[in-house]
């Protein structure tokens, strides 16, 4: 019975983290190939940010058939890195055809007016690959 409490009480606590922030992130359609970028951004809820003094990582994995051009993100490496809600161009090129995921593991300290909780998410992004378009015939 001790150890059901705790397991109980640290499920319920990532239930509630998830209400109070997004991992957001667009699909991308690239030929083979080419290259694109997908955008990922941490949106707190209302009342909530993500900490500027403490640690914010992104590690990336998967992409088979996808060249990524990094692994590891850091707050320094987003668009703006003193926004509350730290937006990442995450970049990308396109190795086979097919639909390909790329699976996102973020690692940040989320703050409210008085406590700050550090938080672990995961986040699974698609790209689709198609084949290069034929280029048009001799006239």
């Amino acid at each position: 019975m001790k150890l059901i409490v705790p397991l109980v009480l640290a499920l319920a606590a990532t239930a509630r983290a998830d209400d109070q922030f997004e991992l957001k992130a667009t699909d991308a359609t690239v030929e083979v190939g080419g290259q694109t970028s997908i955008s990922l951004t941490i949106a707190p809820a209302a009342g909530k940010v993500v900490s500027h003094d403490g640690p914010l990582k992104l590690e990336l994995g998967g992409g088979d058939g996808l060249a990524l051009t990094r692994r590891r993100y850091a707050r320094k490496d987003a668009a703006d890195p003193a926004a509350d809600a730290p937006r990442f161009d995450l970049k990308i090129k396109a190795t086979a055809a097919g639909d390909h995921t790329i699976d996102v593991d973020a690692r940040f300290w989320l703050c409210g007016p008085k406590v700050c909780r550090p938080i672990r998410a995961k986040r699974t992004v698609t790209v689709h690959v198609t084949e290069p378009a034929a280029p048009p015939p001799p006239p």
